[in-house]
């Protein structure tokens, strides 16, 4: 019986190591959309700026050889601003691309938990660049609450490289 015990233990721990696996692992070899791709050149690159429907990301980055650092200020856009009250949850994602946009790695880089819409998250990372990365862009995935008082509702919001299936 213990046996049998054992074997059920180490099978879910192993399932669960590789559920964790696949998760740092699922936007690789997605494409990114051309608009907002940032090539990566050596050296310090500042006073950037990444924007879409929903946030704008202010930045700036440094490339030394195979490190990147990069920091900057995520916010929300006008229009989050006048069709939302709050952001219950916010990811902020930097996917890392080779010469034909496809993704190579990627990580989050900010987070907002049940933020003001006025709210700015900054972020600093300093991400080791594996060979191939030429160039990076932005993505996030996150959920709005509505402005309104008597039914509010929550809104699923994303950008993110298209995967093949």
């Amino acid at each position: 019986m213990k046996n049998k015990l054992w074997i059920i233990v180490a099978f879910l721990f192993g399932l669960t190591l590789f559920g964790c696996q696949t998760t740092t692992t699922y936007y690789q070899g997605a494409k990114a959309d051309e608009e907002g791709v940032v090539n990566l050149p050596l050296g310090k690159v500042e006073g950037q700026r990444w924007q879409d429907l929903y946030i704008a990301v202010d930045y700036s980055f440094d490339r030394q050889g195979n490190q990147l650092d990069i920091d900057g200020a995520l916010s929300f856009s006008d229009s989050s601003k006048i069709n939302y009250t709050r952001v219950p949850d916010l990811k902020l994602k930097l996917f890392l691309l080779d010469r034909d946009l496809r993704v190579i790695d990627y990580l989050d880089i900010a987070r907002t938990l049940s933020t003001s819409l006025d709210a700015i998250t900054t972020f600093s990372n300093r991400v080791p660049l594996k060979d191939g990365v030429v160039s990076f862009t932005f993505g996030y995935e996150g959920s709005f609450v509505d402005s309104d008082p008597e039914s509010p509702s929550s809104n699923h919001v994303w950008k993110l490289p298209k995967r093949k299936f």
